[in-house]
């Protein structure tokens, strides 16, 4: 996991000049929704990490899979063990550039999108990723919501469970981020 982590961000760190171009994340949440015919299944993770490197638009997330928090133990225990196989698969992340036309040096809303590699389960997918920026005095808020398909990640379904878990889940991702 270490190794996943600090590749990621010594790409992105490397391209910073003194720094000053470099934000990171201070607080996030990770929530994931799984609407399925016989039950619904929500997870949250408040742990995930990010940079956003304001001069060349590169952008850097990564989010640890163990910490996604369930209502019923029973289903994070098939979450991590069954589905996401966290023993081998320690994280996900979003590798990218934010391709919009954005102004960090003034404050507002800004509607973007990254251009980069979901990496889940093992599995990197080039992916155009839609959210907005909110740029304030010394604050950066990134929210999206994106979907993400089981299979275009290799994420297996048994069939005996396929009525509990959709195919496709909904993803919807708060960061903010601060000065590094």
């Amino acid at each position: 996991m270490k190794k996943t982590i600090l590749t990621v961000f010594a790409g992105l760190t490397l391209t910073v000049t003194y720094g000053q171009n470099l934000w990171k994340a201070t607080s996030s949440k990770t929530l994931f929704f799984s609407e399925a015919p016989l039950e619904n299944i929500e997870a949250v993770n408040k742990k995930s990490q990010g940079l956003i490197n304001t001069e060349t638009k590169q952008i850097a997330i990564i989010i640890p899979i163990i910490e996604f928090k369930f209502e019923k133990p029973l289903m994070e225990e098939h979450f991590n063990e069954n589905y996401m196989e966290t023993s081998k698969y320690k994280t996900a992340s979003f590798q990218g550039k934010i391709i919009s036309d954005i102004d960090f040096s003034k404050n507002g809303e800004y509607e973007a999108t990254a251009e980069g590699a979901l990496t889940i389960h093992g599995v990197k997918k080039e992916q155009k990723i839609k959210g907005t920026i909110t740029v304030k005095e010394n604050e950066i808020v990134l929210v999206s919501n994106f979907t993400v398909a089981l299979e275009d990640h290799e994420i297996e379904i048994p069939k005996m469970v396929i009525e509990n878990l959709a195919e496709v889940i909904a993803v919807d991702v708060t960061m903010t981020f601060e000065p590094k």
